[in-house]
């Protein structure tokens, strides 16, 4: 990239003679074909990210499964209590209906055939489930608040990354856009300077020179086109999505 400045400015130097300046050339084609037109705003890349992010899914579903252990220690007392129910069915010996109302003249018992149903509840609550639930429940609630920062900074840390890699691509647009430019300029003056050569104007050292700089500014562009290339893969392989430029 160092090289690629310093061809840049040597370029520059060699066409302060040419009418047209070479600076407004490359400004007017850099509006022409800004990219930015061309990609989704940054708020939208940013939540692109955002909703592809393996490891934001991975976060969210932490603070979740913590979220839920806080309302599982909430309730963790219920853990205690017992419900019973029974279901008995045979002939089973009753008082009559004088006994039930409090007569002592009769004693004896009538039998029947019938079903029988019981519910009962009870609660077993040790004293360390008394102690220790409040704790339990506070450090669950620290894990969910926990796992919600890190969704946070996680979030965070995408955005930037998301903001980076969109300015990369801006950049390394402006320099492939430049370095084409400069290469369609060397060969216009390539095919002059072989022309001059062959009528003799020019010698063959500034002939030589003048190709070596072409084959210079070629080996930029193809650097720069690669870079370009990957800066344009990265940002799409960080939000799930083709940018289709």
């Amino acid at each position: 990239m160092k090289k690629f400045w310093g061809f840049l400015l040597v370029f520059l130097i060699l066409q302060t003679s040419i009418g047209q300046s070479i600076n407004d050339f490359i400004e007017k084609g850099l509006k022409e074909n800004d990219i930015s037109k061309k990609l989704p705003p940054i708020d939208s890349l940013v939540q692109m990210a955002k909703e592809y992010s393996p490891f934001i899914k991975v976060t969210v579903s932490e603070q979740k499964y913590r979220d839920g252990v806080v309302s599982s220690e909430q309730r963790a007392w219920l853990e205690y209590i017992n419900l019973e129910a029974g279901y008995n069915y045979g002939i089973f010996d009753n008082l009559s209906n004088s006994q039930l109302a409090g007569d002592p003249g009769s004693q004896t018992l009538f039998s029947t055939e019938q079903s029988r149903y019981n519910v009962g509840a009870s609660i077993r609550l040790p004293l360390s489930a008394i102690l220790n639930r409040r704790a339990r429940i506070k450090s669950a609630k620290g894990e969910a608040e926990k796992a919600r920062f890190e969704t946070q900074v996680a979030e965070v840390e995408l955005k930037q990354k998301v903001v980076e890699m969109y300015n990369d691509l801006l950049k390394t647009h402006r320099l492939f856009f430049i370095s084409g430019s400069i290469v369609d300029n060397f060969r216009v003056q390539s095919l002059r300077a072989e022309k001059d050569f062959a009528n003799g104007i020019i010698n063959v050292t500034e002939y030589t020179r003048l190709q070596q700089m072409m084959n210079q500014a070629t080996m930029n562009f193809e650097l720069l086109r690669s870079e370009f290339i990957s800066s344009v893969m990265a940002l799409e392989g960080i939000i799930g999505a083709d940018l289709n430029i």
